[in-house]
């Protein structure tokens, strides 16, 4: 098995080979009847655990919840060709990189170096996917909002906080 905490499909399907057997296809009903040995296996957390204050946790989290909201308004946005209506999204909500309201309390003084790093690249590859919607330039949008997403991607596969 790879070292990731999830299984990957082909360890999956090694695991569970006939689950669609069962399943009436179309509907989505399906009869399983797994024993504990057909289950997926639980691979270790190896992430770096951060410990944060309560409230800055709770303050990371809505951010990321946020963000996460923000990506779905920007896709919507671009199956509608609305690039600008998509950078004006990215730009506010998650461009802005004020976290804490002016509390004191935002993550970045608690994060390890490489966290951090992570962070300040999100902010790049948001300011460069606002200049590519606003010069409307299709050929490269999606693949800057894939720069976005890999960057989540990095910080959620290599930290946590709980």
């Amino acid at each position: 098995m790879n070292s990731s905490i999830f299984a990957s499909q082909a360890e999956t399907q090694q695991i569970m080979p006939n689950s669609q057997k069962n399943c009436e296809p179309g509907t989505g009903n399906c009869r399983h009847s797994r024993s504990s040995a057909d289950r997926i296996p639980v691979k270790e957390d190896m992430r770096q655990f951060v410990k944060l204050p309560e409230i800055t946790k709770n303050i990371l989290r809505q951010r990321m919840l946020s963000n996460l909201t923000a990506l779905t308004q920007i896709l919507g946005l671009l199956a509608n060709d609305e690039l600008n209506s998509a950078a004006d999204i990215a730009e506010t909500k998650i461009g802005n990189w004020r976290i804490g309201n002016g509390t004191g309390m935002g993550p970045g003084k608690f994060m390890p170096k490489g966290m951090k790093q992570i962070g300040m690249s999100m902010h790049k590859t948001v300011d460069e996917f606002v200049q590519i919607a606003r010069a409307g330039n299709k050929e490269k949008i999606y693949s800057a909002l894939g720069n976005i997403t890999a960057v989540c991607v990095a910080c959620h596969s290599s930290y946590r906080t709980q």
